[in-house]
C-alpha cells in the first residue's frame, strides 16, 4: 500500500471495508459509497484523536462540509476489500480539507476531499480552526497506538 502521505496530515486513520450489495447498482457501480465513506472516515479520524462528534458538538465548532470532490480511478466490485485512508490537510484560517484515498490492495481506486468550514453552531459565523486540530494534523508519524 502506498505510504506517500505528503498530501495529508501526519496522523492518518485507516479502515478496510467490504463493498456490499447495498453499495452497488446493477452495474456494480455506485458513486455515493465513497462520499459516505469519506464522511465516515473523518468521523473516525476525529474520534481517534480525542474529538468524537459528541465532543465536537458539545465544545464546538461546527464543521459543515461546503464542498466535496471525488475522483473514481478504477471500478470497484461487489465483495472488493477497499482500504480508506483519511487525514487532514490544507488548514487555513477558518477552514480545512479532509483528504481521502481508496485502495484495493496496492491499487489506488479513488481519492477525494471534503472542505470543512469552522462555524459557531448558533450564529453560523466563521471561527478560526481550533488549535487542537492544527496540532493533531501536524503530529509526528506514526499515529499513537490504540
Amino acid at each position: 500500500m502506498s505510504t506517500n502521505l505528503g498530501w495529508m496530515s501526519a496522523y492518518l486513520h485507516t479502515q478496510t471495508r467490504r463493498i456490499v450489495m447495498s453499495e452497488v447498482d446493477v452495474a456494480q457501480i455506485h458513486f455515493t459509497t465513497f462520499l459516505r465513506w469519506m464522511d465516515r472516515g473523518l468521523s473516525e479520524w476525529l474520534a481517534e484523536v480525542g474529538y468524537p462528534f459528541t465532543r465536537l458538538l458539545a465544545e464546538g465548532p461546527g464543521i459543515p462540509i461546503v464542498d466535496s470532490q471525488c475522483s473514481f480511478l478504477a471500478r470497484v466490485h461487489l465483495d472488493d476489500l477497499i482500504t480508506l485512508q483519511t487525514g487532514v490537510k490544507d488548514i487555513g484560517r477558518t477552514s480545512f480539507r479532509s483528504g481521502h484515498r481508496f485502495f484495493r490492495g496496492d491499487e489506488l481506486v479513488g481519492e477525494g476531499t471534503l472542505v470543512h468550514v469552522c462555524v459557531d453552531r448558533v450564529s453560523r459565523a466563521t471561527l478560526p480552526v481550533p488549535e487542537w486540530l492544527r496540532t493533531v494534523a501536524h503530529a509526528s508519524w506514526p499515529p499513537p497506538a490504540p
